[in-house]
């Protein structure tokens, strides 16, 4: 007898693969879908069930909070992508032309003698504001780098931020990022479930 003449005359048997199929496409698919349903306890006394997301949602967000902090963006990174800008060239920049901007509208290219001295007053007058300037800008970015350092608290403001998700907008982000491995993780569960039925039929074929 082959295993196509059992099957045949087994129909009980031929059964085994596809309910093998729908189990395992099912629970992976149940799995899934308690990461994050049902959003609020439900349930009777103590014996209650919640969706792992929604039920650690806290912990979750401390935890991805703090990962982020000290993997990837910490105080110091802010401080130093904040260098990275050149915030000085372009406050110093601003500064000149705000200087070359009032001297223009003093009109001094019409009067003499100013009028042959424009460029090198505009220059002078440059020079001397964007080195009191200058200074001004290195004591302010540096205290500015000491207090975000010692004060700006990444885990706790990407922590609030994350909290103040609601649990449908954490499943619709986490679903439409991974919406394809999701879908792999259920067909897994189909291919694993059939392919132990065909185990068994196996095993019962041989026994037979």
């Amino acid at each position: 007898m082959t295993i196509i003449d059992l099957l045949i005359e087994n129909w009980r048997y031929a059964i085994l693969p596809v309910l093998g199929m729908l189990i395992g496409w099912g629970t992976n698919w149940l799995a899934l879908k308690m990461l994050f349903k049902p959003r609020k306890p439900f349930g009777v006394g103590r014996y209650k069930i919640q969706g792992l997301i929604p039920s650690r949602r806290n912990d979750l967000s401390g935890t991805i909070a703090k990962t982020i902090s000290d993997e990837l963006l910490s105080s110091e990174d802010l401080v130093k992508a904040m260098n990275e800008l050149d915030i000085k060239g372009i406050a110093l920049s601003q500064v000149n032309s705000i200087v070359e901007k009032k001297i223009e509208s003093l009109d001094l290219k019409n009067s003499l003698p100013f009028s042959m001295l424009h460029d090198t007053i505009v220059s002078t007058a440059q020079s001397i504001v964007s080195s009191q300037v200058e200074d001004s800008i290195d004591d302010f970015l540096e205290n500015m780098g000491d207090h975000v350092s010692g004060n700006l608290d990444i885990v706790r403001l990407m922590e609030e931020k994350l909290s103040s998700l609601d649990d449908e907008r954490i499943e619709e982000i986490v679903t439409e990022v991974s919406k394809k491995e999701l879908k792999h993780i259920e067909r897994l569960g189909a291919v694993l479930g059939f392919i132990i039925g065909c185990l068994q039929v196996l095993l019962l074929w041989l026994t037979e």
